[in-house]
């Protein structure tokens, strides 16, 4: 864990420049985000159900859950070839995410096939952005799942989340903290001007996490 709370070290001078330049082109777009907070689980909370398994020596299990998380890392998506099942030989898609929210847990994502593409900015009939290093996603219909633990060791990160065309996973980009083109600016919402909105002051709260663990602030 400490790997990405070095996140403060190894930030790019680019990517802070950037951002301050664009802080004022937040300024007069009011937030406005469609989501329950009684529907959000912390990463924190599903890591403590997770360990309480393993620890109870429960069988592998798995359910969809809906989280709001930050983006610490983006690798892909890229083109792997399925080895076994009905699928065996065709290639598919795949994009791996590290996300981190304000509870201070960890977790890894694996979107798989159109769900990759989608949100890897690689299919041309997606008119939306790709996901980056930053942004604040509210991630619907992902599948989280945990090995038992075995010979009394614990991995890292025990939970993993799987998104994929069959569990009709969702992301909505809530907040660009990481602007690099103009464009960006109409994901950079002025959540100031929502305080009073439950589910604005949550997104806030996810953001003032990832600047700190950034530097950004």
């Amino acid at each position: 864990m400490s790997r990405f709370r070095s996140l403060r070290e190894t930030q790019e001078t680019q990517e802070t420049e950037s951002y301050n330049e664009s802080n004022a082109s937040s300024i007069a777009q009011f937030p406005a985000f469609h989501f329950s907070l009684h529907n959000i689980v912390s990463l924190d909370e599903l890591i403590g159900h997770a360990q309480a398994a393993q620890a109870r020596k429960l069988p592998k299990t798995s359910h969809k859950v809906c989280v709001l998380t930050a983006v610490l890392e983006v690798d892909g998506p890229e083109s792997i070839r399925i080895k076994k099942g009905p699928d065996a030989g065709r290639e598919v898609s795949l994009l791996k995410l590290i996300l981190g929210d304000e509870s201070g847990g960890i977790c890894k994502l694996t979107a798989w096939r159109e769900i990759a593409e989608d949100w890897g900015g690689v299919n041309p009939e997606v008119s939306a952005p790709s996901v980056k290093k930053g942004d604040i996603v509210l991630l619907e219909n992902v599948l989280i799942s945990w090995e038992p633990e075995q010979d009394g060791t614990t991995a890292t990160i025990p939970i993993s989340l799987s998104a994929s065309p069959q569990l009709k996973s969702r992301m909505e980009i809530c907040f660009r903290t990481l602007p690099t083109v103009p464009q960006d600016a109409r994901l950079r919402p002025d959540l100031r001007l929502g305080l009073s909105d439950a589910a604005v002051r949550k997104v806030a709260s996810v953001v003032r996490w990832f600047e700190g663990v950034a530097g950004l602030s």
